[in-house]
């Protein structure tokens, strides 16, 4: 109720989270509601949010990212899992082409082949350990429910990083997965 006027009209999507939900309207704004600190007030930043948005993701339960016109990105919602990007908000200004998400974490592939990740560490927003992988041709990332991340490569290798528990790492395959890799 406290944003109906708001989705009077205009909406094109909705996308949701575990608690929230964002909506996309036609004027590229966005208009969010549900549990505050899971994304549904995205108050902090509500400028960035007003146009130029031209598809939102979320991950599981805590978070959401905007993707703008000018390869930007925008985030709210949980900061300990995703809603606060600010430690790589440099790479993030311009040449977003995609966003994946696990549970926790979201992984932006740039125009360049490049990633960048953010969210919870364990869950793959932290992937210094594979870094030097995944500054150029990555070409697609896949993700699990929870907790990490594989990069397909134009050269048929795959990089993988998050929770080794749940495939973060692939180590023991990796002999398997450094060519010929078409899909995952």
């Amino acid at each position: 109720s406290s944003v109906s006027s708001d989705l009077s009209s205009g909406v094109i999507d909705i996308y949701s989270n575990g608690y929230a939900f964002a909506a996309l309207k036609s004027d590229g704004s966005v208009v969010t509601w549900g549990s505050s600190v899971n994304g549904g007030d995205s108050s902090s930043v509500s400028s960035d949010l007003t146009s130029g948005v031209i598809d939102i993701y979320s991950n599981g339960f805590s978070a959401f990212a905007a993707l703008k016109s000018d390869g930007s990105v925008v985030t709210w919602g949980d900061s300990d899992y995703g809603g606060d990007s600010s430690s790589v908000s440099s790479d993030l200004s311009s040449g977003v082409i995609d966003i994946y998400s696990n549970g926790y974490a979201f992984a932006a592939l740039k125009s360049d082949g490049s990633v960048v990740t953010w969210g919870s560490s364990v869950n793959g927003g932290d992937s210094s350990s594979v870094s030097s992988d995944l500054t150029s041709g990555v070409i697609d990332i896949y993700s699990n429910g929870f907790s990490a991340f594989a990069a397909l490569k134009s050269d048929g290798s795959v990089v993988t990083w998050g929770d080794s528990d749940y495939g973060g790492d692939s180590s023991s395959v990796s002999s398997d997965l450094s060519s010929g890799v078409i899909d995952i």
